[in-house]
């Protein structure tokens, strides 16, 4: 039983007053610390809870998700300062340009490797994690860089150490870090500020070593950190033989166009991943909008995956379409406890609303 608890206001106003310091006074000739700010805090918002409690996170998860973050940055960009040399299958090579993001000449070791696995942000990455070999290499690959250097260089702030978020242990063989209490409940509670100041900085970094990037000639964040949408067309089948060609929202048959509706709105956790999609009615979708589909639609969303949550993810699989049916329902107890806590409103139907009546927590809690 836990006997921890959330941070207080002051604790809270602490954290981000150190976040603020790190960013602005720390030592960056990488982007390789703000890749592990912003991952320390997706791993968090999946893997932590509201208690307050520490939470340990092994190198390989974190190094997972800097992995995906990196992955569309080694595509070839136009004012890219980085020269690659791109082989072929067959061996017929190319000559590319890449974004740098490095402060010296050599490019970012977790890029070149991100580009030597053949990926090179074009490959599906869905597909590419599920390679036998290959994410699993890859990974290892990123987790050896970032053990050697930013894990245990993140809170250098000039000559001193800030260690708010984990208690250094610069040993190689570390194979994991434990947050100390209270953090991961801020990197949480405020997921969406930190990664936005994260990637502020980040993006002002790669403009600096890119001087031939022409601002305002290319949407350099959409570039950097994906394009708010893709196409989910490829998602809609599986769905609808699930859903048995009902409106997930309002059970009326859906006829003509349709809308494929992330249950946890985008706009709360900016990730495509099949078990937190639905297929509804296009005015369903649109009066939920960005809100929080009510307890009786979470209701029906946990019971959907729980019973063809299996047969779901080898659908999805056999399109290397993304999904990770884990985080979904992480994701989702942590959305419910935002809106909870600020005592916010959930979507019923049409223009309905509603608060919360706590009965959200026993159906996430075996989820």
């Amino acid at each position: 039983m836990s006997t921890a608890s959330p941070p207080s206001p002051d604790a809270q106003v602490a954290f981000l007053l150190h976040l603020q310091r790190l960013l602005a006074e720390g030592s960056f000739v990488a982007t390789y610390k703000f890749a592990l700010l912003h991952a320390l805090a997706d791993v968090a918002l999946v893997k932590g809870d509201d208690s307050g409690d520490p939470l340990t996170l092994s190198t390989l998860e974190i190094s997972a998700r800097m992995a995906e973050l990196y992955w569309v940055q080694a595509a070839p960009h136009v004012g890219g300062s980085h020269i690659h040399e791109l082989v072929h299958d067959g061996g017929a090579a190319e000559v590319i340009r890449q974004i740098r993001q490095n402060a010296g000449e050599k490019q970012a070791a977790i890029l070149t490797r991100i580009s030597r696995s053949g990926a090179l942000g074009g490959a599906a990455l869905a597909r590419f994690r599920r390679e036998r070999r290959g994410w699993p290499r890859l990974v290892a690959e990123v987790d050896a860089v970032v053990r050697k250097m930013p894990l245990w260089k993140l809170q250098t702030v000039g000559a001193e150490r800030l260690e708010f978020l984990y208690d250094n242990d610069p040993a190689e063989a570390a194979r994991e870090i434990t947050l100390k209490p209270g953090v991961a409940w801020c990197l949480r509670a405020y997921h969406g500020l930190v990664t936005s100041l994260v990637r502020g900085s980040w993006l002002r970094f790669v403009r600096r070593q890119n001087p031939a990037l022409e601002p305002g000639a290319v949407d350099l964040a959409s570039f950097l950190f994906g394009n708010e949408r893709a196409s989910l067309t490829d998602y809609i089948p599986p769905l609808m033989d699930v859903q048995r060609g009902e409106c997930f929202y309002c059970r009326g048959r859906v006829r003509g166009e349709l809308a494929v509706d992330h249950f946890i709105p985008w706009s709360r956790y900016p990730a495509d991943l099949g078990h937190n999609l639905v297929i509804a009615h296009r005015n369903c979708n649109g009066d939920k909008s960005d809100l929080l589909g009510a307890e009786r639609h979470l209701e029906r969303w946990v019971e959907r995956n729980a019973l063809h949550g299996q047969s779901m993810a080898r659908a999805f699989a056999a399109h290397d379409l993304p999904y990770d049916l884990g985080a979904s329902h992480g994701v989702a107890r942590w959305a419910y406890a935002q809106t909870a806590r600020s005592n916010g409103q959930v979507w019923t139907l049409g223009k309905g609303m509603e608060h919360l009546s706590g009965d959200w927590r026993s159906l996430l809690l075996a989820s």
